[in-house]
């Protein structure tokens, strides 16, 4: 009788782990991406600078990076979830972007009102601009990095974020990165912080996205400008092609509010499956500025490359892109050439 009482309290003891373990989990994921890339660049006038550069590269067509997400089912159709994640340069095995975990790091409650997320958060100008670049966050290939850059479309920290539930194709998002202690204003500073807000639509083969954000800073010092950029996004599964389009602008206004300078962006691109494991990519895109007491500037860039799957996991590249950027009466053109392998595990 003991015997039996015994094994019915360890067949329940069992169960209740099944169920825990069901109702959290934690998995560890991320993504290698390193190869050979040789950069020439030539200056005009000055052709005494012009360089070639040969060597491994890290994060080429992907991002390298390593992370931990996980949830928990805390009942009623809510959930504790969250995201550790950093980048890494694969050719030396260092951590890039500063901190440990500057790709994102949050904690947050999602529900069937959205999700809402707080820490350090990948901003929203970032993931739109990848959703519609035929090389997505590629750190050398992408075009729409000439717009985002590293403060627009980089990490965001001390930020809380919300994601709307998708209302018939339509989802909603917002993102605030808090300025803290900094309150202060000055002839020279503004006060830190960034706000930022986007809409996404899909529909079938169409996808189409905008986002607004007023930016100081992101990590909530001080700063010497502000902006105000938007960015509009479209694409189109066509079977054969699937092509994207993107136009934003970005005014720069100094500490006094008054502009200093202002972006145009667009770019065209398509990504076009030749066979069932392998697709070409190929991009253009310009930014022209406007600068108000200096000289305009004026970047073009085209990027071709083909991507071959040879796994769900795993695929190699060859790509090339060009670069031709012009300040004033200075000309400064480069070309990288690059082929790799990269892993997502």
């Amino acid at each position: 009788m003991c015997a039996k009482k015994n094994l019915i309290a360890v067949a329940a003891l069992a169960t209740l782990a099944v169920s825990a373990q069901a109702q959290s989990s934690v998995t560890l994921y991320g993504n290698v991406d390193v190869g050979l890339t040789s950069i020439k660049t030539k200056n005009s006038p000055a052709k005494a600078t012009d360089s070639t550069v040969n060597g491994v590269t890290s994060s080429i067509l992907t991002e390298s990076f390593f992370g931990l997400k996980g949830q928990e089912d805390l009942g009623g159709g809510l959930k504790a979830i969250f995201k550790l994640e950093s980048f890494i340069d694969v050719d030396t095995g260092a951590t890039t972007a500063g901190n440990f975990f500057g790709k994102n790091a949050y904690v947050g409650l999602a529900g069937d009102f959205g999700t809402v997320k707080l820490g350090n958060q990948e901003s929203l100008f970032k993931t739109e601009a990848a959703a519609f670049d035929a090389f997505g966050v590629s750190p050398v290939l992408a075009v729409s990095k000439l717009f985002v850059g590293n403060t627009l479309g980089g990490s965001w920290q001390n930020a809380i974020g919300y994601t709307s539930p998708s209302l018939s194709g339509l989802t909603l998002s917002a993102q605030h990165s808090a300025r803290e202690g900094n309150t202060g204003k000055s002839t020279v500073t503004v006060n830190g912080g960034a706000t930022a807000v986007s809409a996404n639509y899909t529909a079938g083969a169409l996808g189409l996205s905008a986002v607004y954000g007023d930016v100081r800073s992101t990590n909530a010092s001080a700063a010497n400008s502000q902006q105000q950029a938007w960015l509009l996004g479209a694409s189109y599964d066509f079977g054969v092609v699937k092509a994207f389009a993107q136009y934003g602008q970005n005014k720069a206004e100094n500490a006094a509010g008054a502009e200093t300078g202002k972006d145009k962006f667009y770019q065209l691109g398509a990504v076009v499956p030749v066979t069932q494991a392998g697709a070409v990519h190929a991009a253009y895109g310009q930014i022209k500025n406007d600068n108000a007491a200096a000289a305009d500037t004026e970047s073009r860039k085209f990027s071709l490359a083909y991507h071959h799957t040879l796994s769900k996991r795993t695929g190699v590249y060859a790509g090339v892109a060009y670069t031709k950027a012009e300040v004033g009466s200075a000309e400064t053109k480069t070309t990288t050439i690059a082929a790799g392998l990269r892993h997502a595990f």
